[in-house]
Protein backbone atom coordinates (compact mmCIF):
# COMPACT_ATOMS: atom_id res chain seq x y z
CA UNK A 1 0.00 0.00 0.00
CA UNK A 2 1.09 3.85 -0.53
CA UNK A 3 1.96 5.93 2.68
CA UNK A 4 -1.21 7.60 1.57
CA UNK A 5 -3.65 6.82 4.28
CA UNK A 6 -6.50 9.02 2.14
CA UNK A 7 -9.40 6.82 1.38
CA UNK A 8 -7.91 6.05 -2.10
CA UNK A 9 -4.56 5.42 -1.10
CA UNK A 10 -3.44 2.85 -3.37
CA UNK A 11 -1.08 -0.22 -4.25
CA UNK A 12 0.90 -0.16 -7.27
CA UNK A 13 -0.84 -3.01 -8.56
CA UNK A 14 -4.48 -1.57 -7.91
CA UNK A 15 -3.08 1.48 -10.22
CA UNK A 16 -1.90 -1.24 -12.82
CA UNK A 17 -4.81 -2.43 -12.93
CA UNK A 18 -6.71 0.53 -12.93
CA UNK A 19 -4.56 2.25 -15.91
CA UNK A 20 -5.50 -0.60 -17.70
CA UNK A 21 -8.84 -0.89 -16.51
CA UNK A 22 -10.19 2.67 -17.23
CA UNK A 23 -10.68 2.79 -20.50
CA UNK A 24 -12.56 -0.05 -21.12
CA UNK A 25 -14.67 1.14 -18.01
CA UNK A 26 -15.45 4.42 -19.74
CA UNK A 27 -15.33 2.84 -23.16
CA UNK A 28 -12.75 5.64 -24.29
CA UNK A 29 -9.67 5.26 -25.57
CA UNK A 30 -7.90 8.16 -24.39
CA UNK A 31 -7.44 10.42 -21.21
CA UNK A 32 -9.98 10.21 -18.84
CA UNK A 33 -11.73 13.55 -18.00
CA UNK A 34 -13.92 12.13 -15.20
CA UNK A 35 -12.60 11.58 -11.62
CA UNK A 36 -15.22 9.19 -11.23
CA UNK A 37 -13.92 6.96 -13.88
CA UNK A 38 -10.90 7.09 -12.58
CA UNK A 39 -12.20 6.26 -9.01
CA UNK A 40 -14.11 3.28 -10.05
CA UNK A 41 -11.34 1.62 -12.17
CA UNK A 42 -9.41 1.69 -9.09
CA UNK A 43 -12.18 0.21 -7.19
CA UNK A 44 -12.64 -2.27 -10.13
CA UNK A 45 -9.17 -3.67 -10.10
CA UNK A 46 -9.42 -3.57 -6.93
CA UNK A 47 -11.95 -5.85 -6.75
CA UNK A 48 -10.72 -8.28 -9.72
CA UNK A 49 -7.35 -9.00 -7.23
CA UNK A 50 -9.76 -9.78 -4.87
CA UNK A 51 -11.53 -11.82 -7.02
CA UNK A 52 -7.91 -13.30 -8.51
CA UNK A 53 -6.46 -14.44 -4.67
CA UNK A 54 -10.29 -15.64 -3.92
CA UNK A 55 -9.74 -18.17 -7.03
CA UNK A 56 -6.27 -19.00 -6.39
CA UNK A 57 -7.54 -19.60 -2.34
CA UNK A 58 -10.00 -22.19 -3.76
CA UNK A 59 -7.98 -23.73 -6.21
CA UNK A 60 -5.02 -24.92 -3.62
CA UNK A 61 -8.17 -25.81 -0.95
CA UNK A 62 -9.19 -28.42 -4.16
CA UNK A 63 -6.39 -29.36 -4.36
CA UNK A 64 -5.53 -30.35 -0.77
CA UNK A 65 -9.40 -32.14 -0.61
CA UNK A 66 -8.52 -34.26 -3.43
CA UNK A 67 -4.54 -34.98 -2.48
CA UNK A 68 -5.08 -35.70 1.52
CA UNK A 69 -8.42 -35.61 2.58
CA UNK A 70 -8.72 -32.02 4.09
CA UNK A 71 -12.10 -32.22 5.80
CA UNK A 72 -11.01 -35.44 8.07
CA UNK A 73 -7.46 -33.57 8.85
CA UNK A 74 -6.80 -31.80 11.86
CA UNK A 75 -5.62 -27.92 12.01
CA UNK A 76 -2.20 -29.12 13.05
CA UNK A 77 -2.36 -31.80 9.87
CA UNK A 78 -3.39 -29.41 7.48
CA UNK A 79 -0.93 -26.72 8.66
CA UNK A 80 1.82 -28.99 7.77
CA UNK A 81 0.70 -29.00 4.00
CA UNK A 82 2.69 -27.01 2.10
CA UNK A 83 -0.21 -25.19 -0.14
CA UNK A 84 -1.70 -23.95 3.27
CA UNK A 85 1.43 -21.47 3.59
CA UNK A 86 0.35 -20.13 0.55
CA UNK A 87 -3.47 -20.19 2.10
CA UNK A 88 -2.61 -18.20 4.86
CA UNK A 89 -0.81 -16.20 2.94
CA UNK A 90 -3.64 -15.24 0.88
CA UNK A 91 -6.07 -15.15 4.09
CA UNK A 92 -3.53 -12.05 5.35
CA UNK A 93 -3.33 -10.27 2.15
CA UNK A 94 -7.10 -10.35 1.75
CA UNK A 95 -8.23 -8.63 4.77
CA UNK A 96 -6.59 -5.06 4.12
CA UNK A 97 -8.11 -5.41 0.93
CA UNK A 98 -11.03 -5.97 1.54
CA UNK A 99 -11.47 -3.32 3.96
CA UNK A 100 -9.51 -1.39 1.22
CA UNK A 101 -12.24 -1.99 -1.15
CA UNK A 102 -15.32 -0.78 1.43
CA UNK A 103 -13.61 2.38 2.74
CA UNK A 104 -13.80 3.07 -1.49
CA UNK A 105 -17.63 1.78 -1.82
CA UNK A 106 -18.06 4.37 1.15
CA UNK A 107 -16.52 7.07 -0.79
CA UNK A 108 -17.49 6.46 -4.23
CA UNK A 109 -21.25 8.23 -3.79
CA UNK A 110 -19.24 11.57 -2.78
CA UNK A 111 -17.33 11.46 -5.71
CA UNK A 112 -19.14 13.76 -8.54
CA UNK A 113 -19.41 11.97 -12.14
CA UNK A 114 -18.89 14.90 -14.56
CA UNK A 115 -20.02 13.22 -17.88
CA UNK A 116 -21.97 10.49 -19.12
CA UNK A 117 -18.88 8.00 -18.53
CA UNK A 118 -18.20 8.97 -15.02
CA UNK A 119 -21.77 7.43 -14.55
CA UNK A 120 -21.51 4.43 -16.20
CA UNK A 121 -18.73 3.97 -14.16
CA UNK A 122 -20.28 4.16 -11.45
CA UNK A 123 -23.27 1.65 -11.93
CA UNK A 124 -20.39 -0.91 -13.32
CA UNK A 125 -19.29 -0.65 -10.09
CA UNK A 126 -22.81 -0.72 -8.55
CA UNK A 127 -23.52 -3.57 -10.30
CA UNK A 128 -20.88 -4.98 -9.29
CA UNK A 129 -21.07 -4.70 -5.54
CA UNK A 130 -24.61 -5.97 -5.96
CA UNK A 131 -24.01 -9.38 -7.88
CA UNK A 132 -21.39 -10.03 -5.46
CA UNK A 133 -23.23 -8.68 -2.03
CA UNK A 134 -26.59 -8.84 -2.86
CA UNK A 135 -27.60 -5.04 -2.00
CA UNK A 136 -24.51 -3.20 -0.50
CA UNK A 137 -24.17 -0.94 -3.42
CA UNK A 138 -27.42 0.67 -2.91
CA UNK A 139 -25.94 4.00 -1.79
CA UNK A 140 -23.98 3.94 -4.93
CA UNK A 141 -26.38 3.23 -7.20
CA UNK A 142 -28.94 5.81 -5.98
CA UNK A 143 -26.52 8.50 -5.63
CA UNK A 144 -25.44 7.80 -9.26
CA UNK A 145 -29.27 7.52 -10.32
CA UNK A 146 -29.49 11.15 -8.96
CA UNK A 147 -26.63 12.13 -11.27
CA UNK A 148 -28.03 10.39 -14.08
CA UNK A 149 -31.25 12.22 -13.51
CA UNK A 150 -29.78 15.79 -14.06
CA UNK A 151 -26.67 14.88 -16.28
CA UNK A 152 -26.79 16.85 -19.72
CA UNK A 153 -25.51 15.81 -22.93
CA UNK A 154 -21.75 17.89 -22.96
CA UNK A 155 -22.49 18.32 -27.21
CA UNK A 156 -25.79 20.39 -27.17
CA UNK A 157 -27.33 20.75 -22.89
CA UNK A 158 -29.90 18.79 -23.53
CA UNK A 159 -30.54 16.68 -19.99
CA UNK A 160 -30.10 13.11 -21.10
CA UNK A 161 -33.25 11.71 -18.87
CA UNK A 162 -36.81 12.82 -19.17
CA UNK A 163 -39.24 12.74 -16.39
Amino acid sequence: MSDDKGPFAVSRRVVIGAASAAPVVSGAGGAIADPAVARCAEWMALDAEIDRLGLRWSDLETILVRQRRWERMTPEERGELLPSEEMDAIDAQLKPLFDQREVWLEALPKVRAHDMYGVVAKLEVALQVMVHQQGDGYDLFKATMEELRIARCPNCGVPVCKR
